[in-house]
């Protein structure tokens, strides 16, 4: 699916990207083989998600994949002994005024 000189336009303002030349071929270039890969992941789902397969092409039902278990994770002092928690967090630097 190629992308429109109308799409792209949409897009960039939407991302509010001012771009132009050489620089809108690059782009639109890059979106064209993102909509590419998205299509092939859309396209590994076979059978409204009765089974799915992977980008090599191999199916595989559902019923064969493994279950998922629960498991015992660490204790929440033993995660956070390597560092300076507040109240069992990890504290980060705010990068949202």
């Amino acid at each position: 699916m190629s992308v429109t000189d109308r799409e792209f336009d949409v897009l960039a303002k939407l991302a509010k990207l001012e771009i132009s030349g050489e620089r809108r071929a690059e782009f639109l270039k890059d979106f064209e083989e993102l909509i590419a890969f998205a299509d092939s992941i859309n396209a590994a789902v076979v059978g409204d998600t009765v089974s799915i397969s992977d980008v090599g092409g191999e199916t595989v039902a559902f019923e064969n994949l493994r279950t998922d278990e629960v498991s015992k994770s660490l204790p929440q002092e033993k995660i956070t002994s390597n560092t300076q928690s507040e109240n069992g967090y990890f504290p980060v630097k705010r990068v949202v005024k």
